[in-house]
């Protein structure tokens, strides 16, 4: 797929790898609109990075999803990308009985829901272009679960399950809608979830490494895009998964 000209909404673009992505494109001559939540931050980040263009969203409200699809519709009806990058990661014990049940599940509102919700929403307008994109972005813990991180694991495996099975759809549609799934490992420049990075064994890919791989997965059609440590989670997660989540809880 041509990666130019186009226009294209990145979820989570303010920050980590939704932002390292948006200026990747928006240097390659797109027209990028970055979805945020805070508004103050969405203003920081466009007017650091001339170019961008905010939308302010929650896409762990359905309403606020369905309020940036009628927006993204009228103002931007040429959009033939989502990336779906807004997440959040948490270390969190299931045995305090302080938490509660809301907040057990946030990461399954953001990271599942929201990118359930941004496809969804916004399908009838990729359907329409001559070609589009969808891009997810799961995780390399979707193969093996991090125990300290009890729900993040299972919104990524999620996303995984519910990326192929879009896929196959839109195959059968005869839509000419690409569906690739970019499998991160850990990037500690994110800053996702710092107790992961502190003294953390794990190999750590840079976000530039990681672009790049992604971006010529975007430009070649790629279905899935599996980095670096990702790949060994991936293997250890159909051979050995319960030895490494032991390994993993231990730190």
């Amino acid at each position: 797929m041509k990666l130019s000209n186009r226009t294209i909404v990145v979820t989570g673009g303010t920050s980590g790898i939704g932002l390292a992505f948006a200026l990747n494109l928006l240097n390659r001559g797109n027209k990028v609109i970055v979805i945020g939540r805070n508004q103050a931050t969405l203003d920081q980040a466009t007017t650091k990075h001339k170019g961008l263009i905010g939308l302010q969203g929650d896409v762990s409200d359905a309403n606020s999803v369905r309020d940036m699809a009628a927006i993204i519709r009228d103002r931007y009806p040429e959009t033939s990308i989502l990336f779906n990058s807004a997440g959040i990661m948490r270390a969190f014990e299931l045995m305090d009985d302080t938490l509660d049940l809301e907040r057990t599940t946030a990461e399954v509102a953001t990271n599942l829901n929201g990118t359930i919700w941004m496809t969804e929403a916004l399908l009838p307008q990729l359907a329409r272009q001559d070609e589009a994109m969808i891009v997810t972005v799961s995780s390399g813990l979707s193969y093996v679960t991090s125990p300290l991180h009890p729900v993040y694991s299972a919104t990524k495996a999620g996303v995984h399950m519910f990326t192929d099975a879009l896929r196959i759809q839109l195959k059968k549609s005869g839509k000419n809608i690409h569906v690739m799934e970019l499998v991160p490992p850990l990037v500690a420049e994110t800053n996702l979830q710092s107790d992961v990075h502190s003294g953390s064994r794990v190999p750590n890919m840079s976000l530039d490494t990681l672009v790049k791989h992604g971006i010529q997965g975007m430009e070649h059609n790629k279905k899935r895009i599996v980095p670096g440590f990702s790949k060994f989670l991936r293997f250890a997660g159909k051979y050995f998964p319960d030895a490494l989540a032991n390994a993993m809880a231990r730190g």
